[in-house]
Parts: C-alpha cells; structure tokens; sequence
C-alpha cells in the first residue's frame, strides 16, 4: 500500500484569527469544533480553549481538529493520538494513523502494518498491548467485498479478510476497555443549541455517538434543560443494558408512562430500590444521579484512578454520612466527576443538566475520557 504524504493535514482555505493568548505571542487559531482550535505559530501547532489560552502546548507539526474528544497530531514526522488535556493514548510512533471507527487505527510502521486501539489491553503474557491485529503485515487496507466494509490483511501473499463490522467483538473478546460502547465512525448531531466553542459539545458528541442520548427535538439538544429522573433511569438502564450485554437498550420504548420499562429494568438490576422515588418526572438532584449512576455494574467494575480516602478528604460539600456520600465519592475516585471548579465542589442539592449529564455518561462508557484530578 502507498505510502501517504505527510502533508500538513489542514484544508487548504480556512478562515483563521490572529489572538493573543494569555500564555504565549500572537498566533493564529483556526475553527473550533469541540471546545478546542487548532493554533499556529511559527509554523508549529497546538490548540487554543474559548477563552483564548493554550489548552495543549504548540509543539506538533501538524495537528487534526479534535472528533469525539481526540486530535491526531504529528511530531518527530511521527504520527500519534492526543486527548484533550494532551494526555497520548497512541505514542507518535506511527507513519500512518488512519481512523477506522470503533476507536481503531489503520497503523503502519516502516514497512509494516497493523490495526491499533486507543486504549491498551491485556496482552495475555502479563503485559498490554494496544495492537489488535499486531503490526507484521505487508500491507493493511480498507475494501468491500459483497457489498461490506473490510480489511484485507496481507502477508506473504496470503490475504485474511476482515469485515469491520466484526470488529467491535473482537474487541470484546480481546477484553479491550470500552469494547461495549464503540466509537461510531462518522456519526456525529449537528444541534443548533450546540456551538463548536461550547464546553460541553464534546461530550455531546461522545454521548450522542454512542446511542446513550439524543436531542429534545427541533433539531435541539438542550443542554440547559434540566434532568428528570425518570431521564436518569433511563440512562441507566441504558449503560447497563449496553455494558453486560442484553438487548433492554435496543428494545423500542413501549407503555405509558414511557419510563415504566427503564423503572422496572433498574429494579430488577438492584440499581433502583422499589418505592425510591415517588415523582419520576421532577428534576433529579446531583446526589440522586450519582448514587444511581454509582450503582451500575458498569460503574461498580471500573478501576480507581484517583485516591479515594484523597478524594473523601478533598471535596468540599459532601461529608461522611451525607445521603449518597459513597457513591459521590467513588464516581470522583473512578475519574466520572470533576466538581464544578477546581476546589471539586459537587453542590448535591443542585439539579442536574443535560450537558452535565452527556458529561457524565461519556466518561462512564469512555475509558480515554476519564480524569485524573491530581
């Protein structure tokens, strides 16, 4: 297969504004799209937040737009994957990183190639690998075949063909974090409540893209608005469904009310208690989703990432004995949630939108979009 030109991977027509960031000179900063643009200075790249300050260091060669929370970028004349705090969920080792959906990458190194994942796995040996398909072909390449999308993988004249709708379980079955909730290649809303600068368009695009939410309708998401429980419970059912694997998620939504079936679904999941709650249509308060959401098999199997006796220590307006206590503070420890500034205030009482919401549910089911908080 050919190899590409390292081009500067930019359109060549683009509308560009000359700021000056508060952390480095002037530079140019093209479009935004999910709360981040692309910014230039001396013909090196990085990337600008909406109030105009470097969010990841101007240092690539050339850098893609972020798409559901991650930016290819060029360093070295290599190729990697960067989330949006710069963090590399794929080292820039590659000549080639082409996206195949799923949260793969068509990979090649030198004269080999393979398939890649953004996120590590076991390898089987003790160690991980992030190489689903290790990178020891002669060539890797996209094609259709009866009218489907496939790899064909190619060594020493033999060919193995893939369909890539297989993919994702193959990825399960290789034990890939994730695996339950793939990244569809190409499926992203255009809400018109929406802006590319907001912050939280990123997590409504993750949490869109993955079938978790929807908008409101009139071509809106409705970010601001608040959420029910009966919402929450829904969401829940959802991510519980998805995560083990039954098929409650893709049953359409029947009876009156239309929440009956997420209601009994999370009372026989033992993530609601019969009786809990008496009004299913109300706002749902921020300690109530997250006692919820902390209740999911999902959330309960999620490793921690951040001290939890830190985390008991650190956020402000939660105390021991609170209600749902426990549940706030695992969910922080797990890397779901950030606080609402950098003091971590949770604020229980308050209720819950439905950007902090798409927020939440994104890194419930995305392990690359979970935080470290120290």
């Amino acid at each position: 297969m050919r190899k590409p030109r390292r081009g500067r991977m930019l359109p060549a027509l683009l509308l560009a504004l000359v700021l000056t960031l508060s952390s480095a000179g002037a530079v140019t900063v093209y479009g935004y799209q999910e709360g981040l643009a692309k910014a230039e200075e001396n013909g090196l790249w990085g990337f600008a937040d909406a109030a105009g300050n470097l969010a990841v260091p101007i240092q690539y060669q050339s850098v893609l737009d972020f798409t559901l929370g991650t930016a290819r970028v060029q360093t070295g004349n290599k190729l990697g994957l960067i989330r949006q705090d710069g963090t590399y969920l794929l080292e820039p080792v590659y000549d080639t990183l082409e996206d195949l959906g799923y949260g793969l990458y068509l990979a090649q190194q030198g004269d080999a190639w393979g398939v890649v994942s953004m996120l590590a796995f076991s390898d089987g040996e003790g160690g991980t690998t992030q190489e689903l398909y290790p990178i020891q072909y002669d060539a890797v390449r996209k094609g259709e075949m009866d009218g489907l999308e496939v790899l064909i993988l190619s060594q020493d004249g033999v060919e193995t063909v893939v369909p890539l709708s297989s993919l994702p379980q193959r990825m399960v079955e290789k034990g890939v974090p994730s695996a339950q909730f793939p990244l569809i290649k190409g499926r992203l809303p255009s809400f018109s409540d929406v802006g590319p600068r907001d912050w939280f368009s990123v997590w409504v695009d993750i949490a869109y893209n993955l079938g978790l939410m929807e908008g409101v309708g009139g071509g809106r998401f409705g970010p601001n608005q608040t959420l029910t429980v009966a919402e929450a419970l829904k969401l829940a059912a959802f991510l519980e469904s998805q995560a083990t694997g039954d098929t409650f998620h893709l049953q359409a939504v029947t009876g009156s009310p239309w929440y009956r079936a997420s209601v009994a679904y999370c009372e026989a999941k033992g993530i609601l208690a019969p009786g809990e709650f008496d009004d299913f249509e109300r706002p749902i308060t921020r300690a109530e989703m997250a006692r919820i959401f902390a209740a999911t098999s999902l959330a309960r199997s999620l490793p921690e990432r951040n001290s939890l006796s830190r985390v008991r220590a650190s956020v402000p307006d939660v105390g021991p004995g609170d209600y749902a206590a426990e549940a706030i503070y695992s969910l922080y420890a797990k890397g779901i949630l950030t606080g609402i500034d950098g003091s971590l205030t949770f604020r229980p009482e308050d209720s819950l939108t439905r950007a902090e919401a798409a927020a939440i549910v994104s890194r419930l089911a995305r392990a690359e979009q979970r935080v470290d908080l120290w």
